[in-house]
């Protein structure tokens, strides 16, 4: 019997940074997102959206030989430019994770990156159209852990109510800034209706990984295809503790 593991990664801007911010890991070049794909399609993977994979852990649908989930937080407007066309030339979806007080202005939540563009709700719509899955990124991009109930009523069920109505579509999914939760979290998670949440712990996902404490890799800076590979095997030996 196959065991299927999921992988997850974890993207933000495709675009090349700035020379001030050229140490900034939130930062892929388009180049070298693309060579991250080749290597990936070389080694046999598929893409999936983390959708899929949640519908698989429900025994609601298949998934494909040697998935894996290509995932961009925060939602900049780079990634449709640079990523989706790369994306669409190998037949790969993805998942964004939007900030939902944010869509169509900037990244102003943090004062040291460059200001970038970010999508507004016309284009997380066009992007569900052509197949891409689209899920929450809280509200204001705050780290999860340790806020009160009222915060976390705002960050996690106001934020999903917000993006519903931006695209006109469920949202089943969240992932955390900076990874951050604890229990009060993930207990607030479910309460908002989210039926799967992100983390960024380094491990793979199986049909009984907590699709609360979903496993994923944050991919960032400049991080050549060997290295890739590399930490993508680690994930495959690391045990997802739920």
């Amino acid at each position: 019997m196959v065991v299927v593991r999921v992988p997850i990664l974890c993207y933000h801007r495709i675009e090349t940074p700035p020379s001030s911010s050229a140490g900034d890991t939130n930062f892929v070049t388009p180049a070298l997102f693309a060579a991250h794909l080749r290597a990936l399609t070389a080694l046999g993977f598929r893409g999936v959206t983390v959708g899929d994979l949640l519908r698989w852990q429900r025994g609601e649908g298949s998934l494909p030989p040697r998935p894996i989930a290509i995932t961009f937080d925060d939602a900049y407007a780079s990634v449709v430019e640079h990523a989706f066309p790369q994306l669409a030339a190998i037949g790969w979806p993805s998942t964004i994770y939007a900030v939902t007080a944010y869509l169509g202005r900037t990244n102003a939540w943090d004062p040291h990156a460059p200001p970038s563009a970010l999508l507004d709700a016309a284009a997380l719509r066009d992007a569900r159209s052509v197949g891409h899955d689209v899920g929450a990124h809280t509200r204001h991009h705050r780290r999860l852990k340790g806020l009160d109930q009222t915060a976390c009523h705002e960050e996690l069920a106001v934020a999903r109510a917000e993006l519903e109505q931006a695209i006109g579509a469920p949202c089943d999914s969240i992932a955390f800034p900076y990874g951050s939760h604890d229990r009060a979290t993930l207990r607030a998670v479910q309460r908002a209706g989210y039926r799967g949440a992100c983390t960024l712990k380094r491990w793979t996902n199986g049909r009984r990984t907590n699709p609360l404490r979903l496993g994923r890799m944050s991919v960032g800076g400049p991080l050549p295809s060997w290295k890739l590979l590399g930490k993508l095997g680690k994930m495959f030996l690391t045990p997802a503790f739920t």
